[in-house]
């Protein structure tokens, strides 16, 4: 995250770069690497103040297979978002369901944007909620109308604010581990779907796994809920 003055600050937006930056990791997938494209989002400092100052944030987003088709955009932020692991948890997520031989991970793969935003240096509840503004402005850049959203742990912050500002933009949201201070914001949202993590299973961490993985790809491609009794299922 960059701070622009004033003086300096460029309009916001979106700037496609040419290339993105070497992403840590080994042996990334050329195929999901090869429909990544990365960018810089300049956001006011404050949404909802009259001054110029700006923030520069990166922007990841791996493309749908078949764009001419693409039926919408997933936001996605992991448990522990860090600046420097810009984008690794998008390229990460697009390369496992693209390997998922599921009907539902093909329908994501094919048809749906997975998008990261770097995160603000968020230390209280109002740079939280700029958070929120920043991703509906990346929404607006986009020309989307409402928006789906995965989010893991700690990474559900960004949801639940999101969820409490724009409930009418949310298309379907899906919480891994949900923080219990995040909760409230999702109780009024029908679209919504809250599934334990594995480490919090009575059952096996394997059993867990499945459970999380097969219904987040049901839910996210066609907005299935688990049975009742589902042992992930979140209370």
């Amino acid at each position: 995250m960059l701070l622009s003055s004033p003086g300096h600050a460029a309009p916001p937006g979106i700037e496609w770069l040419v290339d993105c930056p070497r992403l840590p990791g080994r042996a990334l997938d050329q195929e999901v690497m090869a429909r990544t494209q990365c960018g810089i989002v300049t956001v006011p400092q404050n949404h909802q103040a009259a001054d110029a100052r700006t923030l520069r944030l990166t922007l990841t987003r791996v493309g749908a297979r078949q764009p001419l088709e693409r039926r919408g955009v997933i936001f996605t932020r992991p448990a522990t978002a860090q600046a420097d692991l810009r984008g690794v948890f998008a390229v990460h997520l697009a390369t496992v369901w693209k390997y998922y031989n599921t009907e539902a991970y093909r329908t994501l793969t094919q048809f749906y944007d997975v998008i990261e935003l770097s995160p603000r240096n968020a230390r209280t509840a109002a740079d939280n909620e700029q958070s929120a503004w920043d991703m509906d402005f990346v929404r607006q850049q986009l020309g989307e109308q409402r928006i789906s959203f995965l989010g893991i742990a700690q990474g559900n912050v960004l949801g639940a604010g999101y969820a409490g500002l724009f409930a009418d933009r949310i298309e379907r949201m899906v919480l891994v581990e949900p923080d219990e201070a995040a909760t409230p914001a999702f109780e009024s949202l029908p679209a919504t779907l809250r599934l334990k993590g594995p480490y919090l299973q009575g059952s096996s961490v394997v059993d867990a796994s499945r459970c999380v993985n097969r219904w987040a790809g049901v839910y996210l491609a066609h907005g299935r809920q688990p049975p009742p009794a589902s042992d992930c299922l979140g209370n």
